[in-house]
């Protein structure tokens, strides 16, 4: 499946009282991932007889994968929607991100939980936004 991208923004002032606009990306993944499994196992080898082995497989699971990536515009340029969103791709791509979590739980991560996570992330970086101002 192809990824799926959410978004939401928000103002928040700095302790400066610069206002700021804060953009939160999430890209949603699925697919089935591959696990090795490695079991102890009696193995028959003759009539009546067993041996102690290990017996290995490859369990695939369903699995979601929610990525966070986040953009804050500069107080001194115009906010444009599209290019915040743009700018947390690309840091999603580069590995530069604000979270990851990982379900196999196929009940898990659907869209109301997935935009719940990028609002309370959204909230959290407003209220703490010196700490990514410095990044």
């Amino acid at each position: 499946m192809r990824p799926k991208f959410y978004h939401a923004w928000a103002k928040a002032t700095s302790q400066d009282g610069t206002q700021h606009y804060i953009t939160v990306v999430g890209k949603l993944e699925q697919g089935k991932k591959s696990e090795l499994i490695a079991e102890n196992a009696d193995v028959p080898y003759e009539k009546n007889k067993m041996s102690k082995g290990i017996l290995t497989y490859d369990n695939k699971k369903f699995n979601r994968k929610l990525t966070l990536g986040l953009s804050i515009c500069h107080p001194h340029d115009r906010f444009d929607e599209n290019v915040g969103i743009d700018i947390a791709k690309k840091r999603i791509e580069k590995g530069d991100t604000i979270g990851v979590l990982e379900t196999s739980n196929l009940t898990m991560l659907n869209e109301d939980a997935i935009m719940a996570e990028i609002i309370v992330k959204l909230n959290y970086i407003s209220i703490h936004l010196e700490k990514y101002l410095k990044k």
